[in-house]
């Protein structure tokens, strides 16, 4: 850990989050990411040995408890006081971070997996039909992870790698950049499918109320600076990262 050498409650905080990941990884328990494996699904590209590190760190400054899960199968990791009270302090970095620097996404930066896990947390419950709605979503751009199923029930979203063996009532179609645009409110639901970017089949009644209910990213509404629009910076090919089976939130 980096240590500045002043007594300053600022660079004493900054001792402890500003360590690379950290502040991820407390975001992903504010999310209600409990689980060692559901942590690194949000985070695809930390190390195991990293995490555990980043983990021990939090406990050992009163930030989190790590203690056993109810089920008797493994460990979870539960926020403390101390965790609970960096939520506005994170929260406005996502705001600050949407208006003022996410000018630019690189392609190491769209991950399918990644997006998807995000994408199960954020729909808008409120909005959504009171029945079960199961989407079959494939990506048109990427091999490994093309194909995903979310499964929406009683305000509930599971998330699969596999086919569950439901009747399929939503159909997209589209590309991860598209998608990634969609989910941070770069470009419309609407707008995407009418550009021919996104492709959505289902009962026009259900596709047409998506743009109301569909996941959306918390800062998706957080003004950007004027004149900056998000671009694309093709620097390599994007790295994928293999996930399989069923995950559930």
């Amino acid at each position: 850990m980096s240590v500045y050498g002043q007594f300053c409650p600022i660079a004493k905080a900054a001792e402890v989050l500003c360590e690379r990941w950290t502040i991820l990884v407390m975001r992903d328990l504010l999310l209600g990411s409990r689980r060692f494996n559901a942590l690194r699904r949000g985070m695809p590209k930390i190390s195991p040995t990293l995490l555990s590190k980043r983990l021990q760190m939090l406990c050992e400054h009163g930030m989190i408890a790590r203690k056993p899960a109810p089920d008797g199968n493994g460990w979870e990791y539960e926020l403390t006081q101390a965790g609970h009270e960096l939520k506005p302090l994170i929260e406005f970095m996502g705001h600050w971070g949407q208006r003022w620097v996410r000018s630019q996404l690189t392609r190491d930066e769209l991950d399918p997996g990644a997006l998807m896990w995000f994408i199960h947390r954020h729909f808008q419950h409120e909005h959504l039909p009171p029945q079960r709605i199961v989407i079959h979503l494939e990506f048109s751009d990427v091999r490994r992870l093309r194909k995903w199923w979310i499964v929406i029930e009683g305000g509930l979203a599971d998330l699969c790698f596999e086919d569950p063996g439901l009747d399929i009532d939503v159909y997209m179609i589209t590309d991860l950049l598209t998608l990634t645009k969609v989910y941070m409110g770069d470009i419309s639901l609407t707008n995407a499918s009418s550009s021919g970017k996104l492709r959505i089949d289902g009962p026009r009644a259900l596709t047409r109320s998506m743009q109301q209910w569909f996941a959306r990213s918390k800062f998706a509404d957080s003004g950007r600076e004027p004149n900056r629009s998000v671009t694309l910076t093709i620097t390599g090919a994007p790295r994928l990262t293999p996930e399989a089976g069923r995950v559930m939130k």
